[in-house]
């Protein structure tokens, strides 16, 4: 694997030369000292993973970045950024995939980095990194937006209520929690939960980040709505699912992605420009866990997500987040689930009880 790190202050690249030979990883490593030099550098030679400062002299990272993207889209990007730059960063919101606090401890870097060869394991085939890569935002309901928008104008609005609003659209909630777990706001500890992840932000960098970015992209129509529709019901219904199971914002958040990949932007053209033999391609789940994994969710978000469509092809040796994700997104779109899964989990005895469960999330859904 090639990784370019890329940095205008030469103190800084000994630095990340000196971690990497630490780390003792089998990567083809390079460097640049400006923006220009690694695209001429990604010319000679693409990388896996390019990683980039944000603060540099006639090409920012942010712009670097973008560059990176039209011309290497299978290239997994992250931005590296001070404290003191988050409003500068949230303009590669829709060109980075991973956002790590400058400076940045060497195992919290080497950490960033094998999560992307992990993921790029998930799933290996090229022509689906570059539909992947070529997606920066995901399309979110105009409603929920403008609703969103006058509750961060709204000085009595508390972080609940714009939790609640974020709940209702995954759109809304893969960005939220994308930013939440970049190294600017936390300790190294990843947010699964919707209201943890606003509190984390703070309403006031959210609302410049909905008000001032072109994160949150306008999606509209029937297809659409249905799919958030199906996700908020299924996101309900994982709660009931796993109780006594598995943690409740782990997979109330994950049910709530589960079918992101359906909303990615104009998925199947990708998909038919990426490959013109039609060879085939993962689902949407792959492809939108994918699209999670890079933004740094949590890895059982993204495990939960990429398999819940298929849960017998992981290893189980219990009903844990992937069964309880197929069985809640399963219910919520009318389809059966897996019996013969749920049977080897010993759970299908509650199979009617979920049942009755999500016809009620559905009646609660009509009297609203």
């Amino acid at each position: 694997m090639r990784v370019l790190f890329v940095d205008d202050e030469k103190q800084v690249l000994a630095g990340l030369e000196r971690t990497m030979f630490m780390a003792d990883r089998d990567w083809d490593v390079a460097f640049a000292n400006s923006g220009a030099e690694a695209l001429l550098a990604l010319r000679a030679q693409p990388a896996d993973v390019v990683v980039s400062d944000m603060r540099m002299p006639m090409m920012d990272g942010a712009e670097l970045l973008r560059q990176v993207r039209d011309s290497c889209p299978r290239t997994i990007r992250i931005i590296l950024s001070g404290h003191t730059e988050q409003e500068a960063a949230l303009r590669s919101l829709d060109v980075a995939h991973q956002f790590l606090a400058k400076p940045c401890e060497g195992d919290a870097l080497i950490e960033a980095i094998d999560r992307a060869v992990a993921l790029q394991a998930l799933l290996d085939d090229p022509a689906v990194q570059a539909v992947a890569g070529y997606i920066g935002g995901l399309p979110s309901a105009p409603r929920m937006f403008a609703q969103l928008n006058r509750l961060l104008v709204d000085p009595a609005a508390g972080v609940g209520q714009v939790a609640g609003v974020v709940e209702g659209d995954p759109a809304l909630a893969a960005k939220v929690l994308q930013l939440a777990n970049c190294a600017f706001f936390g300790n190294g500890h990843h947010v699964a939960d919707i209201k943890d992840a606003v509190n984390r932000i703070g309403l006031g960098l959210l609302r410049t980040l909905v008000l001032a970015s072109e994160v949150f992209h306008s999606g509209a129509g029937d297809s659409a709505d249905a799919i958030r529709t199906d996700a908020v019901r299924a996101s309900r219904l994982a709660a009931v699912v796993g109780k006594g199971h598995v943690a409740e914002d782990l997979v109330t958040t994950a049910a709530l992605l589960a079918n992101i990949g359906a909303l990615l932007p104009d998925i199947e053209r990708l998909c038919r420009d990426a490959d013109p033999l039609g060879r085939g391609f993962p689902s949407h789940a792959e492809i939108g866990a994918y699209l999670l994994g890079v933004w740094g969710l949590p890895g059982a978000i993204v495990e939960a997500v990429a398999h819940h469509r298929t849960p017998r092809r992981v290893e189980h040796r219990q009903f844990d987040a992937i069964g309880v994700v197929h069985v809640a997104v399963a219910l919520a779109q009318d389809r059966a689930p897996d019996l013969e899964y749920l049977l080897s989990m010993g759970v299908a005895a509650q199979l009617p009880q979920w049942q009755a469960a999500c016809a009620q999330i559905r009646e609660a859904e009509h009297l609203s």
